[in-house]
């Protein structure tokens, strides 16, 4: 048991979104966590208890802590605390960052605008903050030209201190390569952070270079059509043509993890990444990286239900994936023995 005493003065009374914050990290524990104050003490797992603990003043409150993970947990909550309870992010926050790519888009782009989307985790409807990026799909009717090209860039490279964890990621593509689509896929710009460095280096080098095609476009093109955010044009499936099964194979494979490396610098990425490889190899169907996660637990051998719990929990959470590495090796290379197999379809 872990217990210890501050005084809340410089964050009471707390808001109910603040309140709402405790709760949500306290529930991403499994120890039990109590506020006492004076001679009161609540739940706090409980928003009511904490709407109710009328914790004000320099009167100290006591938090204890009680479980498997007491230390993580009673660490987390007297960070939170002290920098003032400051809730994160949320997905409201990411609607407002993209009305303003969309204003801005519109206003460098005028009629050559054909449509803008959002695919991925916002589309899927698990978007986290800290664990997620936002992805856009734009589709032009024609060349804007490279000073126009080079505006769309600067635009998300200027939010990029208002954006997500992960930052923003967009291809633009021409509407006439939308149908039929090519593999790899043609597109005029890229944009995301690990190219922030080298844009800020040399902008106009930058735009220069970035075109051509993309192997996984053709994958967030058939995320695209079973989930999207149309912000402007036509609905996915009016813009583009249907997808080749054989060709998303083969991008889902080039973006597969080759060495322990790479799965051990992102884990929940490469874990759920992998269900959902499996769950399109298998069903052909096209999941976010949570449903592939949830596939996986259903689907998937047994042994390995604790390494794709432990990837959704943290995808859910804040907190960092907590995994035997060697089980999560074996799981990776007997995904991929599976996915470099010849198409069974």
């Amino acid at each position: 048991m872990i217990s210890f005493k501050m005084s809340l003065e410089h964050v009471t009374p707390l808001d109910r979104k603040q309140i709402e914050y405790l709760v949500k990290a306290a529930g991403s524990f499994s120890s039990h966590i109590m506020y006492t104050h004076r001679s009161r003490t609540i739940n706090g797992k409980s928003m009511l208890g904490l709407l109710s603990l009328g914790a004000t003043g320099s009167s100290p409150v006591e938090i204890t802590v009680e479980g498997e993970d007491e230390q993580k947990a009673a660490e987390a909550l007297r960070r939170i605390l002290e920098e003032g309870v400051i809730s994160p992010k949320s997905y409201e926050d990411a609607e407002e960052l993209l009305y303003r790519i969309k204003e801005a888009y519109l206003d460098i782009l005028g009629e050559k605008l054909a449509a803008l989307y959002v695919h991925g985790s916002m589309a899927f409807g698990c978007f986290n903050w800290s664990k997620s990026d936002i992805d856009l799909l734009v589709i032009v009717r024609s060349d804007p030209g490279p000073e126009k090209l080079r505006k769309l860039v600067q635009t998300l490279a200027d939010m990029e201190q208002d954006a997500p964890a992960k930052g923003l990621e967009m291809s633009v593509m021409l509407e006439s390569d939308c149908n039929p689509v090519g593999y790899p896929t043609p597109f005029i710009m890229h944009y995301s952070p690990m190219h922030a460095a080298a844009f800020r280096e040399d902008p106009e080098k930058y735009c220069e270079k970035m075109r051509g095609a993309d192997p996984d476009l053709i994958c967030h093109i058939a995320a695209l059509k079973r989930a999207d955010i149309t912000l402007l044009g036509p609905e996915p499936k009016r813009m583009f043509g249907p997808v080749n099964r054989n060709d998303v194979l083969d991008s889902i494979l080039l973006d597969s993890p080759d060495s322990p490396e790479e799965l051990h610098r992102d884990p929940v990425y490469v874990v759920l990444n992998l269900c959902r490889a499996l769950a399109y190899r298998r069903e052909n169907v096209m999941l976010s990286k949570l449903q592939g996660g949830e596939w996986g637990l259903d689907n998937l051998d047994q042994d390995y239900q604790g390494i794709i719990q432990a990837a959704m929990n943290a995808y859910m959470s804040d907190n960092d994936m907590s995994y035997d590495s060697e089980k999560a090796e074996d799981f990776m290379y007997d995904c991929l023995e599976e996915l470099r197999e010849p198409d069974p379809a």
